[in-house]
């Protein structure tokens, strides 16, 4: 078996294991994360699934892993027309998708696989990343959420406007706000401005800066934020708390690029570059009557959104490794080595409604109380472990597997209706498409289909592996 992968694969390092599978011609379509693995060849992989089967265990397989857990033939994965099929081969450990034992299931974006000591999820390519570049401290993961943030914010940083980030709270606003003035080429100070931090009656002077004696207790005169912030950027951190009669004053900075500290006489210009962030509805807020339209027209012109980590579930591990990183004796260890597959499915599976900040907050426990050990279920919060006993990827398989009938059912019914496979597929109230998964799975073939029907013909081209 070959020890190195076809070029068709896109991987982030070598996979020795991979074999011939890779010979077949790529397509865009569906990859696989290996999130974790007891191989460390595979630990952290990204490969692209090809069109028709590919098989995964210990030995004889297309994907061979060096895991005592896996069958010698565990399970195979099956692209298809109508998506991306599971299917185990009569593994001694079992395969789950999303917590639950499966032996055939239908999978989708985003579905979390473990097989053996190996968590895995799937990830659905819809063709919208333009950006191939390397994951940086700031903006790691290699899903196409991650790519595409990667992306937009590069355009955002290469121009001369003012950039609005969205997204939910702890999703990595502030990273992204950093990766822009990392790669604008500004030379002055990142300045980090919390806007609901501030109490009204300080908030201009603690953003425009005052002269000495300008209010009481003023005995020194104050640069404010913005001058702070000269020649670099100022990211102004939930945005949609500035209070509304401040909004107008931020607009004419925006658009005059000059301040007027508070007791000033004169316009002091600026040469900085705004960065605003929320996890508010902005427009929202216009229709309220709580923030002005023509600072919101300024401001989302370059617009970039952050997704939810639920969302890229196949850069969890990455995320971890940056919001909360792990070391041992002075050295760097990766989560994905610090966890046992338990938790590491468990975390996967989790929503994480705070998003970074739960997850940064859970492995910072975690680690503290596993201390030399691996992280195992037992160290994580009973929110997150109940994870395991929930299905949030429901295979669209899993109603037509629970009902799926017996190999004596299916022959039974073949008879009855003479092997119309559409007549079969009505009564079960299945696609035809099922029914011959079925078929396949109980080992009627296409010879006892056609003695079925009773006469000699040529199979249905919409049999597996036909037309």
């Amino acid at each position: 078996m070959p020890n190195t992968p076809h070029p068709a694969v896109t991987t982030t390092n070598p996979t020795p294991h991979a074999s011939s599978v890779h010979a077949r011609q790529s397509r865009r379509g569906w990859r696989l994360h290996v999130l974790c693995s007891p191989d460390p060849n595979w630990r952290g992989q990204v490969v692209d699934l090809l069109p028709g089967a590919t098989t995964m265990g210990r030995q004889d397989a297309d994907w061979v892993f060096a895991d005592p857990a896996l069958s010698r033939r565990h399970a195979r994965v099956q692209t298809a027309e109508d998506g991306v099929w599971l299917v185990d081969e009569g593994s001694r450990n079992g395969t789950f998708v999303a917590g639950q034992r499966t032996q055939h299931a239908q999978l989708g974006d985003g579905a979390v696989l473990r097989l053996g000591g190996s968590v895995l999820v799937l990830e659905a390519d819809g063709g919208l990343a333009k950006d191939h570049s390397e994951p940086t401290a700031n903006l790691p993961g290699r899903t196409e959420q991650a790519r595409t943030l990667r992306f937009e914010v590069g355009i955002a940083a290469t121009q001369s406007m003012h950039v609005l980030l969205h997204g939910e709270t702890g999703t990595g606003k502030e990273h992204a706000a950093l990766e822009i003035h990392r790669l604008s080429g500004r030379h002055g100070p990142v300045v980090l401005f919390n806007v609901a931090a501030v109490p009204t009656e300080l908030f201009e002077a603690e953003l425009f800066g005052h002269i000495a004696g300008a209010f009481t207790g003023a005995s020194a005169a104050r640069l404010g934020r913005i001058r702070e912030a000269q020649k670099g950027t100022l990211v102004l951190d939930e945005i949609g708390e500035l209070p509304f009669a401040l909004q107008a004053k931020l607009l004419r900075v925006l658009e005059e690029r000059v301040i007027r500290p508070v007791g000033a006489s004169q316009d002091i210009p600026i040469d900085v570059r705004f960065v605003a962030s929320t996890n508010a509805d902005l427009q929202r807020l216009v229709d309220q009557g709580k923030f002005r339209r023509d600072l919101l027209a300024r401001l989302r012109v370059n617009t970039v959104h952050l997704s939810p980590i639920a969302a890229r579930r196949g850069d969890l591990l990455d995320l971890a490794d940056a919001v909360c990183p792990l070391v041992e004796a002075g050295q760097p260890v990766p989560w994905s080595a610090k966890l046992t597959p338990d938790a590491a499915q468990a975390l996967v599976l989790y929503d994480w409604p705070d998003n970074l900040r739960m997850v940064r907050g859970c492995l910072t426990r975690a680690a503290a109380l596993a201390k030399d050990d691996r992280v195992g279920l037992e160290h994580l919060p009973q929110e997150v472990t109940t994870a395991l006993n929930r299905v949030t990827h429901t295979p669209r398989s899993d109603v037509a597997e629970k009902k799926r009938p017996t190999a004596s059912r299916l022959r039974a019914a073949l008879g009855k209706f003479r092997g119309n496979v559409d007549t079969l597929a009505r009564d079960f109230g299945v696609h035809r498409r099922q029914v011959y998964r079925w078929l396949d799975y109980a080992g009627i073939d296409q010879a006892e289909l056609r003695a079925a029907r009773q006469e000699p013909e040529e199979p249905d081209i919409d049999a597996p592996g036909k037309g």
